[in-house]
């Protein structure tokens, strides 16, 4: 019997067939399945570990551009830095000159404000108290003019600077004061009508003698809006002889209006009006040959010539 004997083991292999096309030979290489497992074990390491230096390495070049890049980063930064130095020394070095510009240009124009206001000052306080002559001339151009050209020169001085980009210089004050002063001048003509009649020497059309006209005439339809010259107050609101209606206006400093042979008041006595307010209408009252604006100007209640004030041509 086969009781005795050793019952024998089938070893494992591993078994590569290769069959060419060009022949019908068959080619068997055996192993055993120990070393089947250790190829593949050996094959799958040598694949990480060529995985493994392949990835260090392409990581190894991109910490290289990486830190290149950021020495020249750290680089550019440095020459942005060396010139915010020097710009912000240049800037400091501009904002106190443009601060001591600054303080200068401000003191000139204080001094040129002040200077101004007390030329305008003087001016009004001059032109206030001087006494006109019978021929009422303060110059030859008249005292309107005057007036303008003061205007002229603070509104030229302003428009000057601000095309130039300067300061502006403030002369509200002196504004001020002229435009005060302004209304209460007579320079507005009262009446929208033909001048006929001037001030001085002329021959009376009632006695045909050679009398005295202390005023100037203006014709025009009757109902015409007569306007008052300059801003004051009303004194005269009412018949005045041969005047007929008559209004007068003070308007300070010993200046004041007369407009006279009105044929409707508009204004009472102790009113005050402003320039170019209506204050009565044309008409033919008093002594009159017809419907106009008799219109005198007085300077301390003397009269004097109306051309000195109002630019009739």
């Amino acid at each position: 019997m086969n009781k005795g004997k050793t019952k024998t083991q089938t070893k494992k292999h591993l078994s590569i067939v290769f069959i060419p096309h060009s022949s019908n030979h068959v080619k068997v290489f055996r192993f055993s399945s120990f070393y089947g497992k250790f190829f593949a074990a050996f094959l799958l390491t040598a694949i990480l570990v060529t995985g493994t230096v392949l990835l260090l390495r392409q990581v190894t070049k991109e910490n290289s551009k990486l830190k290149q890049s950021l020495t020249e980063l750290y680089s550019a930064n440095a020459e942005q830095r060396k010139i915010l130095d020097e710009k912000s020394d240049e800037i400091a070095q501009m904002k106190q000159s443009n601060e001591a510009y600054k303080k200068t240009i401000d003191e000139k124009t204080s001094e040129i404000i002040a200077k101004f206001n007390e030329i305008t000052d003087k001016y009004i306080a001059n032109q206030s108290t001087t006494k006109t002559s019978r021929s009422g001339e303060r110059a030859p151009t008249g005292f309107s003019n005057e007036i303008g050209t003061l205007k002229e020169m603070i509104d030229g001085m302003n428009s000057l600077t601000s095309r130039a980009n300067l300061v502006t210089l403030d002369l509200s004050e002196a504004n001020a004061k002229i435009d005060k002063f302004f209304e209460t001048v007579p320079t507005l003509i009262p009446v929208n009508g033909e001048y006929n009649n001037g001030f001085g020497y002329r021959r009376d059309p009632f006695t045909r003698r050679k009398t005295f006209h202390e005023g100037i005439d203006f014709s025009a339809d009757k109902g015409t809006s007569i306007k008052a010259s300059a801003g004051g107050k009303v004194t005269l609101a009412g018949r005045n002889g041969g005047y007929g209606l008559t209004v007068i206006i003070d308007h300070g400093r010993g200046l004041s209006t007369l407009y006279a042979h009105a044929s409707k008041l508009l204004v009472k006595e102790g009113q005050t009006v402003k320039k170019g307010d209506i204050i009565a209408k044309v008409g033919s009252t008093g002594r009159s040959t017809g419907p106009h604006l008799h219109f005198e100007v007085l300077l301390y209640n003397t009269p004097v010539n109306p051309n000195a004030y109002i630019d009739i041509s």
